[in-house]
């Protein structure tokens, strides 16, 4: 028995090495023809299973198939490429992503076609960002925050992978990591005259602060409020970015409140200076008079109630319009 097993090993080893040595240069030749016409016809996966096949056989041929192991390299290289730019076109993106990935992966693991990596290295930031972006609003963070940093690795000069970090990180309510990357993303915006990116960075950082002043005002006994807590995340809003109304005027309000007018109005002042929604501008003028009130500063006071134009703060600003000296 023995001797059989030993004899059908013996065998099937000198079928292999016969099957082995039938391959010829020919087979090489006509696989990879097979896969330039797949090629032209726009196939590209059964293209490159043709090419990596006839690499497979210039392994058996050996040197004689060195010159076609290199045209074979050249062609997986140049199929990944056309296959990125066909599926871009089609605004495939997400699907092009791959082949420019293997387009430089290649490349450089066969050391031919380098302008190729070239051209696929320019258009992958672009596309990593719009990849990233899209994951973001699929809740998947980490995959995200990946591939954002796969652009910052071929464009560190991208801010505006920065800005999707900060975005991520924003829904995730990681506020310092937020900051930090919004921070990067607008300086450079900044340098670029960007100013999309900016006002869409200081939206982000204004929304992220007000569900956090929001919060603490649910939660604020209104027996015994204590307004700490409160002047913290405003000026920490306020920090971020300086032309944050809706915490200048909460934090006015509460100043107000606490008998610290002086502040209340340094906080209202800066906010009036450049803020054009009716309704904030009204509450902000509203404050403001009041604090202007309380310091017998009348004439300012009646300026600034007369400013106040919404409700619910202009019903508010009559009554004490009626209440302050000379004011008409």
């Amino acid at each position: 028995m023995k001797k059989r097993v030993l004899i059908s090993l013996v065998v099937l080893a000198l079928a292999g090495v016969s099957i082995f040595a039938q391959t010829t240069l020919t087979d090489v030749i006509n696989e990879f023809n097979a896969g330039v016409e797949s090629l032209n016809d726009q196939a590209y996966e059964p293209a490159l299973t043709q090419f990596n096949k006839s690499l497979e056989l210039c392994e058996a041929v050996g040197e004689e198939s060195d010159d076609m192991k290199k045209k074979a390299q050249e062609q997986i290289v140049g199929t990944h490429y056309r296959q990125a730019i066909t599926l871009m076109k089609r605004k495939q993106y997400d699907k092009a992503l791959p082949s420019l990935e293997n387009t430089v992966k290649y490349a450089k693991e066969y050391e031919v076609k380098p302008e190729y990596a070239q051209n696929a290295i320019k258009y992958l930031p672009s596309l990593y960002l719009r990849e990233g972006n899209v994951l973001r609003m699929q809740e998947k963070y980490d995959e995200a925050i990946d591939i954002f940093d796969k652009a910052l690795e071929l464009q560190p000069t991208l801010y505006k992978a920065h800005q999707g970090k900060g975005m991520v990180y924003k829904d995730i309510n990681n506020t310092d990591m937020m900051l930090e990357e919004f921070a990067i993303a607008r300086q450079k915006a900044v340098q670029k005259n960007d100013q999309e990116v900016i006002n869409d960075i200081n939206a982000a950082i204004n929304g992220h602060f007000r569900v956090l002043i929001d919060e603490e005002l649910i939660m604020m006994d209104p027996e015994d409020p204590d307004f700490t807590f409160l002047l913290d995340i405003c000026d920490e809003a306020i920090q971020a970015n300086d032309q944050n109304s809706y915490a200048y005027w909460q934090a006015a309000t509460a100043l107000n409140k606490m008998v610290e007018y002086d502040k209340a109005i340094e906080y209202a002042e800066k906010a009036v200076a450049y803020e054009t929604d009716p309704v904030l501008l009204s509450a902000l003028n509203y404050e403001l008079g009041m604090a202007y009130y309380n310091t017998v500063r009348y004439e300012d006071a009646c300026q600034a109630f007369n400013k106040v134009t919404e409700e619910p703060f202009l019903g508010k600003a009559e009554k004490k319009m009626s209440a302050t000296p000379n004011c008409i």
